[in-house]
């Protein structure tokens, strides 16, 4: 019995690692929030108020870091110059100008160059990050200001896990996309069936 207990914590800790994984942070700039409970909440995250002060971005060298807890995935970066956007703004896909798209192939931090080729400077923006792990989709934003200079802009904090450079990300995989996504939920449905149904086993064993 004491080996199928055993069995059943590292069953848990699995399916929490599991849990755990299937999110990513927006590390730089900050985000307007995280909750990972609310990720997958379109479309920033369950954080649907601009922030009150918003990061100065270069117009040139620009780039967003994140970390991710899966080993590949695909995204897309969405900007919306909006002074103080709404959640129906970002269902207006013409208001919406595609900033980044690509994908990676290994796990952890990751610097995502932006190109705002139709953005100009001292504009207001918020960057819509989505992101698919093959999973569901999930979100994050961060109010920004695009600006010809931004001194306080930290370009050390552009890094890949991989060693690679901002220009690489060449991915065969399609981006992200807001359509499309019936499959990827029905993943999560079936893991999240699939791991309701170890820890159910799990803990009717451990309270024997």
């Amino acid at each position: 019995m004491a080996g199928v207990r055993f069995a059943c914590c590292v069953a848990l800790l699995v399916c929490f690692q599991t849990l755990v994984s299937a999110h990513f942070t927006l590390t730089y700039p900050s985000s307007r929030g995280f909750d990972d409970t609310k990720e997958a909440t379109a479309p920033c995250g369950g954080f649907d108020t601009p922030s009150a002060q918003r990061v100065q971005i270069p117009l040139d060298g620009a780039f967003i870091e994140i970390n991710s807890g899966h080993t590949s995935y695909t995204y897309i970066v969405n900007a919306l110059a909006k002074n103080s956007p709404t959640v129906a703004d970002f269902s207006n896909t013409s208001s919406l100008v595609q900033v980044a798209q690509g994908g990676r192939a290994y796990p952890q931090a990751a610097c995502l160059p932006l190109a705002f080729n139709d953005i100009k400077p001292n504009t207001n923006v918020t960057l819509q990050v989505v992101y698919n792990g093959g999973d569901g989709l999930l979100y994050q934003c961060v109010d920004a200001v695009v600006v010809d200079a931004a001194p306080s802009f930290n370009k050390t904090m552009c890094v890949n896990a991989d060693g690679s450079d901002t220009s690489s990300v060449s991915s065969s995989a399609p981006a992200a996309s807001a359509t499309g996504t019936s499959a990827s939920q029905g993943s999560t449905t079936q893991m999240a069936y699939g791991l309701t149904f170890i820890v159910a086993v799990c803990i009717s064993v451990l309270l024997v």
